[in-house]
C-alpha cells in the first residue's frame, strides 16, 4: 500500500475542536465553570465580547476561536442576559453556536486580563436584578421543550400549543370579575379622562388619571387621555417604560402569570407622565427587577 493509499484521519467536528461533551453538545451550552475553562485555555483566542441581543433576549455575546484542522473554528458564547422566552436571568450558563470565520477576524483580539475586566464589569451590571424570580408558568413551559428539542422548535412548538390549548393555561378563563375587586372603568373615571389626542401640547406634563396593574406581575399602565370606548393613551411600565396606546377590552380580559386579574388602584392621585417615568427609571437603575410576563 502506497502513502496515497493510507487513510487519511477523520476531521475534528467544529464542536470537538472546542472539547465539548456530549451534554454540552445536546444542550447547545456549558455552564460558568466550564465557560471560564474554555476561555482561559491557551488554544483559545477571544475576538469579540458585547452586549446585543437575539430572537430570544439581550445577553453578552462572546466570540473566541481555537486552530482547527483548516484553519481557525469560532464559537459564539452568549448568557449574563434576560431570556424573553424562558422568563429568567441566564447567569449560571452559556449558550454556544458555531460562527463563521473570516481572516479579518485575525486582528480582532481581547487578552484575557481585559476580558476578564470586561465580564467582572457585566456582572455587576446585573448583579441586583439575577436574584428576582420571573419566571411564570408558560416560561417553564418553554424551558421543557427547549431543552427536549431546540429553541426555535419549542417557540414553534409553543405557537402551535397556544392555538390547540387557547381556552386552558394560554389564555385563561377570565370570567366573572370577582367580588370586591373594583372595575376597571366607571362613570366617574370616564369623566375624569381627557379625550384621546387632547394633551399632546403638554407632552410628559400631561397628568395620569388613572393607575392599572397586575397584582402577580407588577405591570403598571397609567392612563392620562381616553377615547371613551376602549383605547387608553399613557405610560406603560412592563419589559419596557414607554409612552403608548393600550386597550381597556384586552386589559379586562387578561391575567396576571398566577391567574389574578388586571385591577385599578382607587386610592391613585393624578400625577404627571413626567413625574411617574422618573420613578420607575429610577427603580430600575436601583435594581428593582423589570415586571415578569403576563
Amino acid at each position: 500500500m502506497n502513502h496515497e493509499q493510507l487513510p487519511q484521519p477523520a476531521q475534528s467536528k467544529p464542536a470537538e475542536t472546542f472539547g465539548f461533551s456530549e451534554n454540552e453538545q445536546l444542550f447547545w451550552r456549558v455552564n460558568q465553570d466550564r465557560f471560564q475553562e474554555l476561555i482561559s485555555d491557551e488554544q483559545t483566542i477571544i475576538h469579540n465580547a458585547i452586549e446585543s441581543h437575539n430572537n430570544y433576549g439581550d445577553f453578552f455575546f462572546v466570540t473566541a476561536s481555537r486552530p482547527g484542522a483548516e484553519g481557525r473554528i469560532a464559537m459564539t458564547f452568549y448568557g449574563l442576559g434576560y431570556h424573553d422566552y424562558r422568563e429568567r436571568w441566564i447567569d449560571k450558563e452559556w449558550f454556544w453556536y458555531q460562527t463563521d470565520w473570516k481572516p479579518e477576524k485575525d486582528k480582532e483580539v481581547i487578552s484575557k486580563a481585559e476580558f476578564a475586566e470586561i465580564l467582572q464589569k457585566r456582572m455587576d451590571e446585573i448583579g441586583s436584578l439575577i436574584q428576582f424570580d420571573t419566571q411564570s408558568q408558560l416560561g417553564e413551559m418553554f424551558e421543557i421543550l427547549a431543552d427536549l428539542t431546540d429553541e426555535d422548535g419549542a417557540l414553534a412548538e409553543m405557537e402551535d400549543l397556544e392555538i390547540l390549548y387557547s381556552d386552558s393555561i394560554w389564555e385563561p378563563d377570565v370570567g366573572d370579575p370577582p367580588e370586591n375587586i373594583p372595575s376597571l372603568m366607571d362613570e366617574n373615571i370616564r369623566q375624569s379622562l381627557p379625550e384621546l389626542y387632547s394633551q399632546e401640547e403638554k407632552g410628559l406634563g400631561a397628568k395620569a388619571q388613572v393607575q392599572i396593574r397586575s397584582p402577580d406581575s407588577n405591570w403598571t399602565w397609567y392612563a392620562s387621555e381616553f377615547d371613551g370606548e376602549d383605547i387608553f393613551f399613557g405610560l406603560v411600565n412592563g419589559f419596557e417604560l414607554e409612552l403608548g396606546y393600550f386597550s381597556l377590552k384586552e386589559l379586562q380580559q387578561t391575567c396576571g402569570p398566577k391567574g389574578l386579574p388586571i385591577e385599578r388602584d382607587v386610592h391613585f392621585e393624578p400625577k404627571s407622565l413626567k413625574g411617574l417615568m422618573e420613578m420607575h427609571e429610577q427603580e430600575r437603575r436601583k435594581g428593582v427587577a423589570p415586571p415578569a410576563a403576563i
